[in-house]
């Protein structure tokens, strides 16, 4: 007698939202992802532990986790149910708009200082192909853009460990370090070496609370206990901005960048403190999507441009 494979009844609806359950840890939170009820997903899944035989998920209250064989199944399947996603969202794309395009997510900072000759380079030898810039100061925006196919690739600072995706591929390029940034004529561009409290003694213009260069001068202030005599006379979360300020003589700011890239020569750059931790730069994409050769001719264009410079 021929013997039944279960497979053959599993629908990728039931896959997709065993994906979605597993990532989220939440029926509630997958369900709405997918824009379908928390009912139907946990249907969906149930439906797919019978064909399957198998016990995919535990409930924990109103969180999920994986069983082993709910391990094993996640890393088979996730490539494919991204890939076929993404690629349902290609085509539709493409048919639409008739025109090619590569759609980058990226912040300001990255996108006017760092992306600039990469995607020259691109545009030479795809002057057919329309490139999207989605710039966000937000990079919880941005890896949002990418987890739902909404951008083809990103190149984001920030620190991987702290994002929990299992769904983006993540690779690390180069660090971002913190830069003194002065006007050439005021007087710490030509102090040999510069310390925290002789900071404080000029106006600061700082980036906005909760970005990683202000938490990280605050963080010097407050060991070297000169919180309170800082004086932050502008704050602004575009990076382009603060250059202009800064070399106008507004005040002067720490913030995280490289000393490569230098597009106003206005100011003096350098690196704050050599021992401070970087800010990983990192090229980012959806797993298991199915890039086209623009994609693939992108990131290696990033790749051979901006991995480890300095």
């Amino acid at each position: 007698m021929a013997r039944r494979f279960r497979y053959k009844d599993i629908q990728l609806t039931q896959l997709r939202s065993f994906c979605m359950a597993a990532l989220h840890g939440n029926f509630t939170a997958a369900a709405k992802a997918l824009n379908l009820s928390a009912p139907t997903v946990w249907e969906q899944v149930r439906g797919l532990e019978r064909q399957l035989g198998a016990t995919l998920l535990l409930r924990r209250g109103r969180l999920v986790e994986l069983t082993n064989e709910g391990r094993i199944l996640l890393e088979l399947v996730q490539p494919h149910v991204h890939g076929l996603d993404s690629l349902q969202k290609l085509f539709d794309a493409q048919r639409a708009s008739g025109v090619p395009r590569l759609t980058i997510a990226s912040s300001p900072n990255l996108l006017a200082n760092y992306l600039v000759g990469p995607v020259r380079e691109f545009t030479d030898a795809y002057p057919t192909v329309c490139v999207s810039l989605r710039p966000s100061i937000q990079v919880e925006e941005s890896l949002g853009q990418l987890e739902r196919g909404q951008a083809d690739v990103g190149l984001l600072a920030f620190r991987p460990e702290q994002v929990a995706d299992k769904a983006l591929e993540i690779e690390h390029l180069f660090d971002l370090r913190l830069i003194l940034m002065t006007a050439v004529n005021h007087p710490l561009s030509r102090k040999r070496q510069v310390k925290p409290e002789d900071v404080v003694r000029y106006p600061l213009i700082m980036q906005h609370a909760r970005s990683y260069s202000r938490l990280a001068l605050e963080g010097i202030f407050t060991r070297h206990n000169l919180q309170d005599q800082a004086r932050v006379v502008m704050e602004s979360s575009h990076a382009d901005v603060i250059r202009s300020y800064v070399a106008a003589g507004v005040g002067v700011a720490v913030i995280y960048g490289t000393e490569w890239a230098n597009p106003n020569q206005e100011l003096h750059l350098r690196i704050f403190d050599p021992q401070l931790e970087g800010l990983p730069a990192c090229l980012i994409q959806r797993k298991g999507t199915h890039p086209g050769e623009p994609v693939l001719a992108f990131r290696d264009i990033v790749r051979r441009t901006l991995q480890g410079i300095r």
